[in-house]
């Protein structure tokens, strides 16, 4: 009998969930696995791999304890996958929230004009390109873009304020798109204490029964540890 341990840590990416979900999915299926412990440190990511990975978190949290811990930052889509804990704990000088939905592109047809160059687009579907990075948005298509984020954000949203049990006068304060110290997430209701690594580890213990702990956080692909690394990191890989 033992405690798993699963490490979140970088970017959630579209890939994130074919890395984690066989892990998951023992520790939902095997018996000797007492309970779950996240340790978060990922300022978010891809919303839809974000929604993958919850929807199996919160299948292990409905049949066994499951605890997060956030180092660092647990901040969008890493907030979210926090949310699938029974307790959510942070570290003193952790960053927590980030309650938002984001999506940046680049224009270039200023720049393509200056170069003389001209895009030529055949298109069948009135707003087949439209997030062309060779045109500026016209307000019509921004409405749409930006209408199909709000709802990703209410999704998002009605999690945390389910999950954290907050009413709406409070979601409309912090669901704002701000990080906020732990202190400041333990005062809105958005961790439930701060502590640290053994003590969250002691309090598990004392759950559950067992003293075992076992990490299970699986071997990202080259390529994603890859864009993780620090510049001089890389270099001393591939050097």
């Amino acid at each position: 009998m033992y405690i798993s341990v699963l490490n979140f840590k970088g970017t959630i990416t579209g890939s994130s969930p074919g890395t984690y979900m066989p892990a998951l999915r023992y520790i939902e299926r095997k018996k000797k696995v007492k309970a779950l412990l996240l340790i978060i440190n990922s300022g978010g990511g891809d919303a839809n791999a974000t929604e993958i990975l919850y929807n199996q978190l919160m299948k292990i949290s409905s049949k066994k304890p499951v605890y997060a811990l956030i180092e660092g930052i647990g901040a969008s889509g890493a907030y979210w996958l926090a949310c699938s804990a029974e307790k959510i704990f942070a570290m003193r000088t952790s960053l927590v929230g980030s309650i938002g939905v984001i999506s940046m592109s680049p224009d270039f047809s200023e720049f393509l004009d200056t170069l003389g160059i001209k895009m030529r687009i055949n298109k069948v579907g009135k707003y087949k390109d439209i997030n062309s990075p060779f045109r500026p948005m016209t307000e019509e298509e921004n409405t749409i873009y930006n209408n199909i984020m709000k709802d990703v954000y209410s999704v998002f949203r009605e999690e945390v304020k389910k999950r954290r049990n907050l009413g709406e006068d409070i979601m409309e304060e912090i669901a704002t798109g701000l990080v906020f110290s732990a202190e400041q997430a333990k005062k809105n209701g958005l961790i439930d204490g701060i502590a640290n690594l053994e003590t969250v580890v002691d309090e598990l213990k004392a759950k559950t029964g067992t003293n075992s702990l076992k990490n299970l956080t699986p071997k990202k692909p080259f390529i994603s540890r890859l864009m993780s690394m620090s510049f001089e990191a890389i270099y001393n890989v591939i050097k």
